[in-house]
C-alpha cells in the first residue's frame, strides 16, 4: 500500500461537480453545496405572518404572533400567545450549460416561540411584553464529489462533506410609551459544524489508501440585539410606523476536534481507521460575526391595509472561522410587503375574515462567487386563516397562518444557481386555558 500525504482540499471547479441528494427528510437540513461557506446556510426565521409580506418585519407587529426580528413589537401582545411554525422548501440546482439539475426536498423546523403581556394601560392594551423561544440561525448539509486527475496518477474523487448548524434560544421583552415601542432580545446562540474532506485515488495496478481530513467545530455564545417602532399619526385611522433593529458583532467560542488519518470502508459503510497522523481535541478558538441592521417604514390604515418596505444590511466582510476569513461581501436585501382585511365584522363569508398578505425581496447573498455576490430574489403570498370558535368556548382566538415563496439564488454565469419553492405553515394559538378564569 502507499501512502498518499494528508492535507485538506477544497474545490476549485465547482463546475464539475456532482451534487448527492437526499429525498423528503423530516425536520432535515437543507441540502445545498452553497452550504458550505461560514456556519451554513443563513436561514431566513422570520415567523410566517412576516414571510407572507416579503419577510418585512422590523416596522411590523402582529396582535396574534410573536415577531422576535423586533423586540419593540412585544410591547403590542394583548394576550398569551403560543406561535410555532414549519416550513417545506424545494431546492433545484444548475450548472451554467444547465445540462445538469438536482432537487431536494425538505420539511424543516421554522421556530417555536412564546409571547404574552404583562402591563396593559386604562384603556386595556398592552404597553408591555415578553416573548421567549427558539429558532434556527444557518443549517449546514452538502455532499460534492469532484472527479478529477492527478499528474502520473489515475483518477482521483474529491469527495466534500458537512453537517450542522446554528440555533438561537432567545428571552425579549418590549415597552410601549404612547406611541413609542422599544425593546431589547437576549439569549444564547450555539451549534455544530462537521466538515471532512475525503479523497480517493483510482489506479489499476497501485492500490492507495482512502485519506480524511476532517474538522468538527462547536460553538456558543450569549448574545442581544435590541429595536424600535415609532408611530406617526397622519390621519384619524392611519398612521406611519418607522421601525428598526440592530445588533453588535461578536465573538463566538469555539472548540474544535481535528482528525487526519487514511481509512478503508468496512462492508457496512464504515469508516475504519488504518492511520491516524493527527487527532487533536478541543483546540480552542474563536468564530468572529459580524454585526448587522434593518430600518423599514410602512403605511398602516388601521384595520384595512397596511403596506410597507424594509431595508437590511449585514457586514459578512468582517466574519472570520478560526481566525480565517471567508470570500464574503456584505450582504442586502430589499423587501416590500403588503396586507389586506377584507372586514372585521362578523361575516358569514369565511373568505371576507381571512387576511391576506402578498410581497418580495431582492438583493445580494454574502457569498461570492465568479467574482461577484450571489444575487437573491423571491415573490412571497400568503393568508391567516382564522379557525372557527367552539360554541362553548368565548375567548378562543386560533390562525393558522400559510406563505408560499418562489424564488432564486445565484445567476447564470455563476457556477450553479438555485431555484427554490418554500411553502410555510404557522399556528398561532391564544385560547382560553391561557386566560385567568374568574367567578362572580
Amino acid at each position: 500500500m502507499q501512502f498518499l500525504r494528508l492535507m485538506p482540499y477544497r474545490c476549485k471547479t465547482p463546475f464539475l461537480i456532482l451534487v448527492t441528494f437526499c429525498s423528503v427528510k423530516v425536520f432535515g437540513q437543507i441540502n445545498s453545496p452553497y452550504s458550505r461557506y461560514g456556519l451554513g446556510d443563513m436561514y431566513n426565521s422570520r415567523n410566517v405572518v412576516n414571510k407572507a409580506m416579503g419577510s418585512l418585519a422590523t416596522p411590523t407587529f402582529d396582535y396574534q404572533s410573536v415577531n422576535f426580528i423586533n423586540p419593540a413589537s412585544y410591547s403590542r401582545l394583548q394576550a398569551v400567545t403560543f406561535d410555532v411554525g414549519v416550513e417545506y422548501e424545494s431546492r433545484t440546482l444548475r450548472n451554467p450549460e444547465k445540462t445538469n439539475k438536482y432537487t431536494s426536498g425538505n420539511l424543516l423546523f421554522n421556530y417555536l416561540a412564546l409571547g404574552m403581556p404583562l402591563k396593559k394601560n386604562k384603556q386595556g392594551t398592552t404597553v408591555w411584553g415578553l416573548a421567549f423561544g427558539l429558532r434556527p440561525v444557518s443549517r449546514m448539509n452538502y455532499n460534492v464529489t469532484e472527479n478529477s486527475r492527478l499528474s502520473g496518477i489515475d483518477s482521483v474523487s474529491t469527495i466534500y462533506e458537512g453537517t450542522g448548524g446554528a440555533n438561537r434560544a432567545f428571552i425579549g421583552t418590549g415597552y410601549r410609551v404612547k406611541d413609542f415601542a422599544f425593546g431589547i432580545n437576549a439569549g444564547f446562540l450555539f451549534g455544530q459544524n462537521d466538515v471532512s474532506t475525503r479523497r480517493i485515488i483510482l489506479n489499476d495496478t497501485v492500490a492507495y489508501y482512502q485519506t480524511r481530513y476532517q474538522n468538527k467545530t462547536s460553538y456558543s455564545k450569549f448574545f442581544a440585539d435590541a429595536g424600535f417602532q415609532w408611530d406617526i399619526k397622519t390621519g384619524k385611522e392611519t398612521k406611519l410606523r418607522i421601525g428598526g433593529n440592530g445588533y453588535l458583532g461578536q465573538k463566538l467560542n469555539a472548540s474544535s476536534d481535528l482528525r487526519r488519518e487514511t481509512y478503508i470502508k468496512s462492508n457496512s459503510g464504515a469508516i475504519d481507521s488504518i492511520d491516524v497522523v493527527l487527532s487533536q481535541k478541543d483546540v480552542p478558538g474563536e468564530i468572529t460575526m459580524p454585526a448587522g441592521y434593518s430600518v423599514g417604514i410602512l403605511f398602516d390604515q388601521q384595520d384595512k391595509f397596511l403596506i410597507g418596505v424594509e431595508w437590511e444590511q449585514v457586514m459578512w466582510t468582517d466574519y472570520k472561522f478560526l481566525g480565517k476569513s471567508e470570500n464574503f461581501g456584505n450582504s442586502q436585501m430589499l423587501r416590500f410587503g403588503a396586507q389586506w382585511i377584507p372586514t372585521i365584522l362578523p361575516t358569514k363569508n369565511y373568505f371576507r375574515r381571512v387576511t391576506y398578505r402578498a410581497g418580495f425581496y431582492t438583493g445580494k447573498d454574502a457569498i461570492i462567487a465568479a467574482g461577484d455576490q450571489l444575487p437573491v430574489w423571491a415573490i412571497t403570498a400568503g393568508a391567516a386563516l382564522p379557525v372557527r370558535r367552539w360554541n362553548n368556548y368565548s375567548n378562543q382566538f386560533t390562525t393558522i397562518n400559510t406563505s408560499f415563496e418562489v424564488g432564486r439564488r445565484g445567476k447564470s454565469s455563476q457556477p450553479l444557481s438555485e431555484s427554490f419553492f418554500k411553502l410555510n405553515v404557522g399556528l398561532s394559538l391564544s385560547d382560553v386555558w391561557f386566560f385567568k378564569r374568574r367567578y362572580d
